[in-house]
């Protein structure tokens, strides 16, 4: 008999739209590939069958709330069913927000977690989800929920200290999937326009910090922008009208004209403080569009310090040092990112995956027993 996995989660693997997604769908992905039968229990797919129209944000998702919160609690009901079943090994999303029983979690937190910064949303409810995953005891369930999971994962070594202060659980550290493969076509010694490249134009994301650092560019820069946008964002187009900076949003645009900006696009900029991993950066890295990051979170693991800044003035030097840069150059960064290669990933989550199932006793015929010790592997 094939062994068995269960999802329950909060992502979206048929679909996916984010980083978040990714990770759940190509896990997913790879479990059929090694002959797991895998069954999944999702907000977006309970979402699908309830069917409704009426929309709002909650925790980055449009579905109806109370709709969503019907979707919450089927999915912790079904969580706690196969819990307390213990045949299968289960895999869940790692939100206090969304408190489900299972064995392995991966976190990867917002960008912008444990900032100052106000998160201008319009939407209170999401707010309060974005609380829920910096302040545990707004949620009591997950207090529980917490101790029974047997391994925790993170997405960089950043994220695995926040989990230790924040909710007192050791992680190991795995990086992301990223598609590195499919950028790698993409010819390092063509001449780039002056462009600057900005992603997802959020409030979580910063991008009110792009009209300061804009006033300092120099002329001839033209910035890029795509993704969702939304009322942060919006205030920052205007902003950027006001200085006076050339510009042009697009919108969201999909995977493949997302790579054609990155092979056009000089530099690109990540405004986020205490982004977790920052998968738009490896995708720069590999594509041969120089990246400028805050230096804060995850980033800083792989990224080059020079690369890296501190003040809006520091950020606008940046730029208009690397908008030129040389192939050489280009090419010493696309090595970066082939650390962060998918099939990498896939490799490490099976050995992850066994080792649990071991722990468990789910490869031999003897009754699962609770065992709250952490599973241990190297690290990346």
């Amino acid at each position: 008999m094939r062994p068995h996995v269960d999802l329950v989660i909060i992502n979206d693997t048929t679909l996916p739209k984010t980083g978040g997604d990714r990770v759940y769908a190509v896990m997913k992905q790879e479990l059929v590939r090694r002959g797991y039968e895998v069954s999944e229990v999702s907000i977006p797919l309970l979402m699908g069958h309830i069917g409704t129209q009426e929309t709002t944000s909650v925790i980055g998702r449009t579905y109806s709330f109370s709709a969503e919160l019907l979707a919450n609690l089927l999915c912790q009901a079904s969580s706690f069913k196969k819990f307390v079943a213990g045949s299968h090994l289960i895999v869940t999303s790692s939100c206090p927000a969304f408190p489900v029983f299972g064995h392995l979690t991966y976190h990867q937190p917002k960008a912008g977690i444990l900032t100052p910064f106000s998160r201008e949303s319009s939407n209170i409810k999401r707010m309060i989800a974005y609380r829920m995953q910096e302040n545990e005891r707004l949620s009591p369930l997950w207090l529980l929920v917490k101790k029974l999971i047997r391994l925790h994962l993170s997405n960089s070594k950043f994220t695995r200290d926040l989990v230790k202060r924040i909710y007192g659980v050791d992680s190991n550290v795995l990086y992301p999937p990223v598609p590195v493969g499919k950028f790698l076509h993409i010819d390092l010694s063509c001449r780039r326009k002056p462009y600057l490249l900005i992603t997802r134009p959020e409030a979580i994301t910063g991008i009110s910090l792009l009209p300061k650092i804009a006033r300092s560019l120099p002329e001839g820069i033209k910035c890029i922008i795509i993704g969702k946008i939304d009322r942060a964002g919006s205030k920052a187009l205007h902003a950027l009208k006001h200085v006076g900076a050339e510009f042009e949003y697009f919108g969201y645009v999909t995977e493949e004209v997302k790579m054609d900006i990155l092979s056009k696009c000089s530099v690109y900029i990540n405004l986020a403080v205490n982004e977790s991993f920052g998968i738009t950066v490896i995708e720069a890295l590999a594509a041969g569009c120089v990246p400028i990051a805050h230096d804060s979170g995850g980033i800083r693991e792989y990224l080059p310090s020079h690369l890296l800044y501190s003040t809006f003035d520091e950020a606008a030097e940046k730029v208009a040092t690397y908008v030129e840069s040389k192939s050489s150059i280009r090419k010493d960064l696309r090595n970066i990112s082939l650390k962060f290669d998918e099939a990498i990933f896939r490799e490490r989550f099976i050995v992850f995956v066994q080792s649990l199932e071991t722990s468990l006793g789910l490869d031999s015929t003897e009754e699962l027993s609770i065992n709250t010790s952490p599973v241990t592997a190297s690290e990346f």
